[in-house]
């Protein structure tokens, strides 16, 4: 939670930075956004020592695959970096690269989920 606020607070300032500069210097604005979103992604990356840490907890238990995992990380990445590059394309008046960006992340999280997909159908066909 206290993470959640300062990124919270970084992004507010920067946002009311960026809609000030934003008529006197545009470049500057979307220079603004874009770095404030890698610091904030960088803050979000420690969110995620709880999620490795319960994964490592069931690997030890219960023996979960890494073949598991992996995938859904993957997939979770491409939709979060296709989804704040299409952001700032279409902040800087890029739609058209921003929808690529978006097709290009779905086409990253089908191919991340691909052996998932086959790890299911194999123990699917086992079953059978």
């Amino acid at each position: 939670m206290d993470v959640l606020i300062k990124i919270c607070g970084v992004l507010l300032v920067s946002g009311c930075a960026a809609l000030l500069i934003r008529k006197s210097n545009p470049e500057m604005s979307l220079t603004l956004s874009a770095a404030a979103l890698t610091v904030v992604f960088g803050a979000a990356l420690t969110l995620l020592r709880p999620v490795r840490d319960a994964w490592e907890k069931a690997q030890e238990l219960y023996g979960v695959s890494d073949v598991y995992l992996q995938p859904v990380i993957k997939c979770c990445a491409a939709a979060l970096v296709a989804k704040l590059t299409a952001d700032l394309c279409r902040e800087a008046s890029q739609n058209a690269a921003a929808s690529a960006a978006e097709f290009l992340g779905v086409l990253c999280a089908l191919g991340a989920a691909m052996p998932l997909i086959g790890s299911m159908l194999s123990a699917i066909g086992e079953l059978l």
